[in-house]
Order: structure tokens, then C-alpha cells, then sequence
């Protein structure tokens, strides 16, 4: 469980990622990580977190936000909320590395989640945009927290289904 000024570091992403102010906290009311960016690489798959709101803090730098399908480029000073449910990614422009302030809220288990990936990709289980290279892995991880991290296609009923079976599969292949 990440704990407040602890930073963890996704190789495959080159995200650093310092926990501000931690779930557990706050009485599960909010999740503030501070985040650096390197750019040149490529962002997270369109996604959308069922459950909580996402509010970006540009600090340094341009983050792209594509948001419902609309790009947006934020400058240093800038801010923008992602509403729960809605479909978003994010990535660098140009040749600077990002800070971005992010909060989620309520963020549930969504740092857990969070916590798993990063793991995963120091470990060199991931690929370049830092997703589990075994589908197995995959459900494993992301079964339990498909309310905070869905993909934004195939429908999220596809994505329960698939992964209600797959993870048990997963979880006696040796995948936790």
C-alpha cells in the first residue's frame, strides 16, 4: 500500500508517479499524486474510470487531454476535469517532460491498481505503453479493478465477462 511522499517509477511508461495524499489518508475521499511525464512515449489506451473523477493540475509542460474524443493541450497553469465515465487519455506534446498534479475522487482502490502495474512494469512484465504482456496477467490485475480502469472498447459488460473468466485461469497459471 503506497504511502504519502513515496515514489514509484513505470520503466515502460517513463511515469513517476509521488503519492500526495493517499486513499487511506483522506477517509477514501481522494487520491492526489503528483506526476512526472517523459516525453516520447506513447500515453494510456482510452480508458475511463467508472467510479471517481480525474482532475489534471498542469505544473510543467503541455499534456495533450483527449477527452470524449476532443484533444485538448494544457499548458503549465492550466487545469481540466475528467468526469467519472468518461472515455480520456492523456500524452506529452513536444520535448519536455510533464508535472501534472492529478486528483481522483473517490479514488476506491484505484492506487492498488496503480501500485500493481508499476510492479509489473519494473519487473518487465509490460509492454511499451505499459499494459501486462499475458492476457492472463492481464485479468488477474485488472478484474478487480475494472470499476476504477476500464478500457474504453470492447463495452465494459465484454471486458467483466471476459475477465470473470480469465483471471481464475490466470490466477492458477501462477499470475497474481
Amino acid at each position: 500500500m503506497p504511502r504519502a511522499g513515496e515514489t514509484s517509477e513505470n520503466p515502460a511508461t517513463g511515469e513517476a508517479l509521488t503519492f500526495v495524499v493517499t486513499a487511506a489518508e483522506s477517509g477514501g475521499a481522494l487520491l492526489r499524486v503528483d506526476v512526472r511525464m517523459e516525453p516520447g512515449r506513447p500515453g494510456p489506451p482510452v480508458h475511463v474510470h467508472r467510479t471517481f473523477s480525474e482532475r489534471h493540475d498542469v505544473r510543467e509542460g503541455r499534456l495533450a487531454i483527449t477527452l470524449a474524443g476532443a484533444e485538448r493541450v494544457l499548458e503549465a497553469g492550466s487545469s481540466i476535469d475528467i468526469p467519472a465515465s468518461t472515455p480520456h487519455t492523456f500524452r506529452v506534446v513536444g520535448d519536455e517532460p510533464v508535472r501534472t498534479v492529478v486528483d481522483y475522487a473517490p479514488p476506491g482502490r484505484y492506487e492498488d491498481f496503480i501500485d500493481r502495474l508499476y510492479a509489473l512494469a519494473r519487473a518487465g512484465k509490460t509492454d511499451e505503453k505499459g499494459a501486462p504482456k499475458k492476457i492472463l496477467q492481464t485479468a488477474v490485475v485488472a478484474r478487480p479493478h475494472l470499476d476504477e480502469f476500464a478500457l474504453a472498447t470492447p463495452p465494459y459488460a465484454v471486458q467483466k465477462a471476459l475477465f470473470a473468466v480469465l483471471a481464475p485461469i490466470g490466477r492458477l497459471a501462477g499470475y497474481s
